[in-house]
């Protein structure tokens, strides 16, 4: 079976860091999905049971949105802070939505399901594992989904920012990393569709514009001069955003198919 080469970012030392109070009270200030996404995900539920699993679901930003419209929602992560904070947001406490705190690889599934759907999570877990048994756990037309967002644009400030997180991030040997063909090459996944929204303007003050990097593994105040890295991003943005405002468009991503073995 062909491996899957680990990019450096992604050791247990940054995942542990997801299981801070602190990123996971930060979380809410990230880039959200535009809600296109959100419709997307309902369009590839077809069978019944109207069961989903979200996994690796942070403060469920998913999983809060579609339980209105399943019959289940099975939200895992194994940051109990995370899903602590997901519980109080709105809609957190849905009847429908099963909350466990477990790694994906041995957490207790209840399925079939009729979709997967997990984010930027699904980087720091054990493919080779959680893949083939994605592949047993849904119904015949249920598939793995995998929602991203992003900024299609380059900013005014996009160049100057990238040079100071790159003086104050943890990962310096950071090295860019598509994980939908390492998982194709690898046997791990079928992808069957693939969908992008319409661009969207996102805006929010600047204070959670830097409070969101905090939020990110690589950036956790517990591991960085934070104080120094506040100071810097927030003289770069007032440059830039004259009345404390950080406007940018973002684009939702969703990446389909089916999880596979990894056998053949």
């Amino acid at each position: 079976m062909p491996q899957i080469s680990i990019p450096p970012q992604f050791t247990k030392e940054h995942a542990r860091r997801w299981q801070d109070i602190d990123a996971a009270k930060n979380y809410a200030y990230r880039v959200p999905y535009p809600r296109q996404v959100f419709e997307i995900l309902r369009s590839l539920v077809h069978d019944e049971p109207r069961t989903v699993l979200d996994i690796g679901c942070g403060t469920g930003n998913i999983a809060r949105e579609l339980a209105s419209d399943v019959r289940r929602i099975d939200a895992i992560d194994w940051a109990a802070e995370m899903i602590d904070v997901g519980k109080a947001l709105a809609g957190g406490s849905a009847e429908n939505i099963r909350w466990q705190v477990a790694r994906a690889e041995d957490a207790f599934l209840d399925p079939p399901y009729a979709l997967i759907v997990g984010g930027q999570s699904l980087h720091w877990m054990e493919w080779h594992t959680i893949l083939p048994r994605f592949a047993s756990c849904l119904t015949p037309n249920g598939v793995l989904a995998v929602a991203s967002v992003r900024e299609p644009e380059a900013m005014p400030w996009t160049d100057r920012l990238r040079e100071i997180i790159v003086r104050h991030s943890t990962a310096k040997d950071y090295v860019p990393f598509d994980m939908i063909p390492a998982w194709e090459n690898a046997g791990l996944f079928s992808k069957r569709g693939e969908c992008e929204t319409a661009p969207v303007i996102f805006e929010q003050p600047v204070e959670e514009f830097i409070s969101a990097f905090h939020a990110m593994s690589t950036l956790t105040r517990a591991h960085i001069d934070s104080e120094a890295f506040d100071a810097e991003v927030r003289c770069l943005m007032q440059s830039v955003c004259a009345d404390g405002m950080v406007r940018r468009p973002i684009i939702g991503h969703v990446i389909w198919g089916k999880p596979l073995s990894g056998t053949s």
